[in-house]
């Protein structure tokens, strides 16, 4: 689709419209299930700026409703939702944004956090006091989810510009998610921000290359699912070329999670009968 042509689908969009086809719902369930986009990455990454880049592309509204260059260093985890798409007589949304705090200076703790989100079991504006010992209760297998709590998608950032892509701190850091995700069999987009500084510095097409190697190899996504972009920047130009990106993004992420939800549907359905 062309940027406007595609810009109307995502701001009317609803959960189900692309795949349409979820021969395993439950009655009802595909009517209360609104597809929930995670966002992973480091501090830093452009998780946050691509709340406010997709909102400015998708609603067409300059305004930064995520907070950027958030962290989560010190001792709280808050997981922000932004409701976007939807419409018709309910005004449900039709997808939600889900964007987390940067893990890469925490401990082990951290990793039950992760499932936490994976597993909807942490909810938009939940603070937890790590300083005072506080943990969250969660399955560390992911088998006792609920199908519209959990994330349907991940969208794994990388700072294009990220000295760790080469040193390899990253990879063994974030090791353990990748892991959750690949046994999950969870769709994995990676999203490599800070195109602009990487033209600006003349990078070549074989060093985008190998930009997009290392970030795969972080995230264990595939070469189509790789992409480059540029989070929008408040006062500054954004060309028509950087917005179809995003919005490309965008569909290409809610067309993954709706197969998934049906993927999920058809395993609960197959469990249920070998019950």
């Amino acid at each position: 689709m062309a940027g406007s042509e595609l810009q109307r689908f995502l701001r009317s969009y609803q959960t189900g419209q692309i795949v349409q086809n979820f021969p395993d719902a439950r009655l009802g369930e595909m009517k209360n299930t609104v597809v929930r986009v995670g966002l992973f990455g480091l501090t830093g990454s452009g998780k946050s700026s691509f709340v406010n880049t997709v909102v400015k592309c998708v609603e067409g509204k300059d305004e930064e409703l995520a907070i950027v260059q958030s962290s989560g260093a010190e001792g709280t985890i808050v997981l922000d939702e932004f409701a976007l798409g939807g419409g018709g007589p309910d005004k449900k949304p039709g997808f939600k944004l889900l964007d987390t705090r940067g893990f890469d200076v925490l401990g082990d703790d951290a990793r039950k956090e992760m499932l936490a989100i994976l597993n909807g079991d942490i909810r938009s504006g939940q603070v937890i006091d790590r300083a005072r010992g506080e943990s969250m209760e969660t399955s560390m297998t992911g088998e006792d989810y609920k199908l519209s709590r959990e994330i349907h998608v991940v969208l794994w950032f990388v700072k294009g510009t990220d000295p760790r892509l080469e040193s390899g701190t990253y990879q063994s850091h974030m090791a353990y998610l990748k892991k959750q995700l690949i046994d999950r069999a969870m769709k994995t987009l990676t999203i490599i921000t800070h195109d602009d500084e990487l033209q600006r510095k003349g990078c070549t097409d074989q060093q985008r290359r190998n930009i997009a190697e290392q970030a795969r190899e972080i995230t264990g996504s595939d070469q189509d699912d790789t992409y480059f972009l540029t989070n929008y920047t408040k006062g500054k130009p954004f060309s028509s070329d950087q917005e179809q990106q995003v919005l490309d993004v965008v569909k290409t992420a809610l067309t993954a999670a709706e197969y998934t939800i049906r993927m999920r549907q058809s395993k609960r359905k197959l469990k249920m009968l070998l019950a």
